[in-house]
């Protein structure tokens, strides 16, 4: 990306989403939404790290990193902490058929072809942005249980960074070309699957998610998904239709691409997001494998 870009987006405040360091603004954003102090910190990790290994039956690492994702993810209250980490625990060690055998290959693939993406540039509330384009997701070259996989290791790469732990994260969906044929993969050998990781299961701030080009395939599916979805999430999924303009009332079209209404033209390397889930590989398999152990 060329520097002289960087310095434009930085002069009108949009941070990049790489960060040498938390911002002081991103610091008081942690003590003021999710009650984080130096105070609250050291204490937290030690009782949620002894809840844990207390548990027999929850088999997870218990390092610093990881912890403490959950606790920020649940404003610091170790209880439901914990509860969110046997969600996520369950949600992954319990669909063997999905995550026991992972393709690399297939993976890596399917992470340079855009069907994700994180963008360059944060919203202004620090939130990363992350983008789906289902039309480039090609199911008969790879499966259902690929893609699952992936946003897995992508989701873990996401909350391996302070900086989107504590500001979360806003969700751009393109359902353009969305078929009856994808739906299939889906519903209903994965239907548990799908119901499970929409309910709070995962351990991010999701603050908006904004769909645009959905048409008559993904209503339907919608209209039986949405039946499994808490009210929380259900107020923080906004349906654009073919009017992407109006994403811009929620984030601004400087950090936006040209298909979600935006002016943002630079955008990351094609293999991005391979290299950056490459960083969290060895990790997150060795977190899978002791799921499985």
């Amino acid at each position: 990306m060329a520097s002289k870009y960087e310095e434009m987006m930085k002069a009108k405040g949009f941070l990049p989403y790489h960060l040498e360091k938390l911002p002081d603004k991103f610091i008081q954003i942690a003590k003021e939404e999710l009650g984080e102090t130096d105070e609250i910190r050291g204490p937290a990790l030690e009782q949620f790290r002894k809840r844990i290994l207390e548990d027999k039956k929850l088999k997870c690492p218990t390092n610093d990193e990881f912890l403490i994702q959950f606790l920020r993810a649940r404003k610091y209250d170790v209880d439901k902490a914990m509860g969110l980490l046997r969600n996520y625990f369950n949600l992954l060690s319990s669909h063997p058929e999905i995550f026991d055998n992972l393709d690399k290959e297939k993976m890596d693939k399917l992470t340079c072809s855009d069907v994700f993406n994180i963008l360059p540039f944060r919203n202004n509330d620090g939130c990363l942005l992350l983008t789906i384009k289902i039309k480039n997701w090609d199911s008969d070259d790879i499966d259902v249980e690929v893609l699952f996989c992936t946003a897995a290791a992508i989701l873990f790469s996401l909350v391996n960074y302070p900086a989107n732990q504590i500001c979360g994260a806003r969700v751009l969906y393109d359902v353009k070309n969305y078929s009856f044929k994808q739906m299939r993969t889906f519903i209903p050998k994965h239907l548990t699957f799908v119901i499970k990781a929409l309910r709070n299961n995962l351990p991010i701030r999701f603050k908006s998610i904004h769909l645009i080009n959905e048409g008559n395939v993904y209503h339907y599916a919608w209209q039986f998904l949405r039946l499994f979805v808490s009210e929380k999430i259900k107020s923080r999924i906004y349906m654009h239709g073919d009017t992407k303009e109006e994403i811009q009332k929620y984030i601004p079209k400087e950090v936006l691409p040209p298909e979600f209404g935006g002016d943002l033209i630079n955008y990351n390397d094609d293999d991005w997001l391979t290299k950056e889930v490459e960083k969290i590989y060895d990790e997150f398999l060795k977190m899978m494998k002791t799921f499985y152990s």
